[in-house]
């Protein structure tokens, strides 16, 4: 259809020109206008008739609605909602705000603190930065409190959290044992090592064996404590040439002096284990967990792993042994589908081995793992067959020693939750970007680090909220739903209207899990 005009001419030669609605068909195969409707002589239509009509057919198509409306309709401050909202609601309920405010009554500050803090953890959370990255990246967030926030407030935030870090974890523990109803008998330890850019605070940054093969950067040792259901508890730093032997010591007397825990399985790795670290756990009334080198020590190596006997099934590929020495209690877990795979490593490092030796070359043979499988005879290098035996035994096993009384089929499966830990590190360190570390006074690197710790514990307790409800997701997938919610600031003609977007994916199951109302779509400001 289209809009034409038909001109008539009267009798004394003046014309009337009227507005009509046609349109074109095909009759007797030719073409024709056919006239739907007359709207009337266009001079009175002028007169304002038009803009009625127009007004009125506009009712009837969205496009021209908007158009319309678009005229009184501003948009603006497309900020991340979501987010804000779930984490704060999280901050609230492991009592963090009344924590920090118990905190503050010794001090006078004028600024915010626990916004502060609130900030920095939930950059840490859904877009790890710099702590000059986090005061711009604030504009981009929808919480009016994080306006007031100036970058300094950052930095002496940080302090502050150095100053009060043991009372607020001792007080966080008793909020999240009463909130998750924990059972706080198990508890690991492990360290890791984080790298400066520079040379970081004197006493704190030093060189040492550093897990993120950068030797040549200043580090600090980073210990967690975490319970055996994947919370964290507390969290120490180190000098960066601490072994992590040196640590347990303080790991030990944090336990003992600020939790009340009534009894502790203490659960480490084979770099916790010697002698005199034992007696230290044992000195605390703890029992132990602990996996020990089957190589370095004699007994194992020469009497554990050579005791006969039969293996249990624990789960695929897990069988355990238990094996009592003297006063020890050994563990021995057997992986049939490891045993395979170091059975096979090893025939082709022999292989490999094989062919070198021909060449006669002692600095192509006697380097990595084949110095153990060869040894030179009359100035010639020959395969160790003994010695080749000998680790066959090794195949697909590690062996824990433990001071409790627990079932080798309980013990095995405690230290396996062991991983819990390796993959708080991983996420600290790639997700929470916790490294490199740009500060330059120990209390703001404290400070750095507890912030990644408790950014690590808001996201646990969502996990954990999450799992209460049957959502078995990654808490990742979750968070990337919610941070799809967005607040849009819009004005129409001089009113101002909050608009969220639509919840997508399981962004709802946030909400609920934190038991936090979905908040309106549209909201008058």
């Amino acid at each position: 259809m289209f809009v034409r005009t038909k001109t008539f001419v009267n009798k004394d030669g003046s014309k009337r020109v009227y507005l009509q609605i046609a349109k074109s068909v095909w009759e007797n195969g030719k073409p024709h206008q056919r006239v739907i409707c007359t709207l009337g002589r266009l001079k009175d239509l002028k007169r304002g008739g038009i803009d009625t009509l127009i007004r009125g057919l506009g009712k009837f198509t969205d496009k021209l609605q908007v158009i319309e409306i678009s005229k009184d309709l501003l948009a603006k401050d497309d900020k991340e909602y979501g987010a804000p909202l779930i984490f704060h609601r999280l901050f609230k309920l492991l009592s963090l705000e009344e924590i920090l405010e118990s905190c503050l009554a010794s001090h006078n500050h004028t600024f915010n603190v626990k916004e502060a803090i609130f900030a920095m953890v939930l950059n840490r959370i859904i877009s790890a930065s710099s702590k000059l990255r986090v005061y711009e990246w604030l504009d981009d967030i929808h919480h009016p409190v994080f306006k007031i926030l100036e970058l300094q407030h950052l930095y002496r935030s940080l302090d502050f959290l150095d100053e009060h870090k043991e009372k607020i974890e001792e007080d966080l523990f008793e909020r999240v044992k009463s909130l998750f109803n924990l059972k706080l008998d198990v508890v690991f330890y492990d360290t890791t090592s984080i790298y400066f850019e520079g040379d970081g605070p004197e006493n704190l940054a030093t060189k040492g064996f550093s897990r993120d093969n950068r030797p040549d950067t200043n580090q600090v040792v980073i210990g967690i404590l975490m319970t055996g259901e994947g919370i964290p508890v507390g969290c120490e730093s180190f000098p960066g040439n601490f072994h992590d032997a040196k640590t347990l010591k303080v790991a030990l007397r944090s336990l003992s002096r600020r939790f009340r825990i009534r009894r502790i399985i203490f659960v480490a790795d084979r770099g916790m284990v010697s002698e005199k670290n034992l007696s230290l756990i044992e000195e605390e009334d703890y029992d132990y967990i602990v996996g020990v080198k089957m190589r370095g020590l004699k007994r194992i190596r020469d009497f554990v792993l050579s005791t006969p006997g039969r293996y249990k099934d624990v789960e695929d590929n897990l069988k355990v042994k238990e094996v009592k020495l003297n006063k020890g209690r050994y563990i021995i877990c057997y992986n049939p589908h490891e045993a395979e795979k170091d059975k096979m490593d090893r025939d082709e490092i022999i292989k490999n081995l094989q062919e070198k030796t021909k060449t006669g070359s002692l600095g192509r043979v006697l380097t990595g793992d084949a110095k153990r499988f060869c040894k030179i005879e009359a100035k010639k290098i020959i395969i160790d067959k003994e010695r080749t035996q000998k680790e066959a035994r090794y195949d697909g096993k590690y062996v824990l020693q433990t001071s409790t009384d627990l079932s080798s089929e309980e013990v095995a499966r405690a230290y396996k939750n062991l991983w819990m830990i390796e993959h708080a590190f991983r996420d600290i360190k790639d997700i929470f970007k916790i490294r490199p570390i740009f500060h330059w006074t120990p209390s703001r690197v404290r400070g750095h680090i507890f912030i990644c710790f408790l950014a690590f514990l808001l996201t646990v307790s969502l996990q954990k909220r999450l799992s209460e409800i049957g959502i078995k997701e990654s808490v990742w997938k979750v968070i990337r739903d919610v941070q799809k919610i967005r607040a849009v600031k819009l004005f129409i003609k001089d009113k101002a209207y909050l608009v969220r977007t639509e919840l997508q994916g399981l962004a709802h199951r946030a909400f609920r899990a934190v038991g936090l109302r979905v908040p309106p779509q549209v909201q008058e400001l």
